[in-house]
């Protein structure tokens, strides 16, 4: 066999080898594809629209401490200053029940006027009625203090209860407050003049007011 029939030969043998591959490739391909078109339409008839939230507030605020489920530390001083955050909430649900209930997650990041800053991901349940709506939310992410306040652990979490009023356009305007904390994972520390310890979980309760454009 002649050097130039072995290089034939390997062409040959490449390009069938390529063919099987793109081949095994491709059908797959256009079976997702075909399945995608087929439930796309049914997915976009059941899908919100997604939200973009803009907001102002105050971070840290002392005027709305609830004592139990927003509890912040009193040994720790607050440090009160303004925010921006910006939110993205997704129309799709997890879990939807009717028009009035339904589990959404969104995605979020915290500006403090002195350089705290905070970015997030979680859930959120949305209950309408008619154009009003009660939308509590959980969230956890990474806070990184600069020189506002030390919240004890990177590692903080949001909880929040949200309400207000959904325009005809899908827009919506609401007012919320927020819990930050660290779930009791920051470092341990000695109460100075006693034997006992406490962890460093200061808290910041926060106002805001929001307004979502719908997408």
């Amino acid at each position: 066999m002649t050097k130039t029939h072995r290089k034939a030969l390997r062409g040959r043998g490449l390009r069938a080898a390529t063919s099987l591959l793109a081949r095994s490739l491709l059908a797959p391909a256009l079976l997702t594809g075909a399945l995608a078109g087929i439930a796309a339409p049914a997915l976009a008839a059941d899908r919100d629209p997604d939200l973009l939230a803009l907001g102002v507030g105050i971070y840290d605020q002392s005027w709305i401490d609830p004592p139990a489920f927003f509890q912040v530390d009193a040994d720790t001083p607050h440090d009160r200053t303004q925010f921006v955050t910006a939110e993205y909430r997704f129309g799709w649900s997890l879990v939807k029940v009717d028009d009035w209930f339904a589990i959404k997650p969104l995605v979020g990041v915290i500006q403090t006027f002195k350089g705290s800053f905070y970015g997030y991901g979680g859930l959120q349940a949305d209950f309408t009625w008619g154009p009003f709506f009660i939308t509590p939310s959980a969230a956890a992410g990474y806070y990184a203090h600069g020189d506002g306040k030390d919240m004890g652990y990177p590692l903080e979490f949001r909880t929040q209860i949200e309400t207000g009023y959904r325009f005809s356009n899908g827009d919506r305007f609401s007012i919320a407050l927020s819990h930050i904390s660290n779930a009791e994972l920051g470092k341990t520390v000695t109460i100075p003049g006693t034997p006992r310890t406490r962890t460093v979980n200061p808290g910041a309760n926060n106002l805001v007011a929001y307004y979502s454009f719908a997408l």
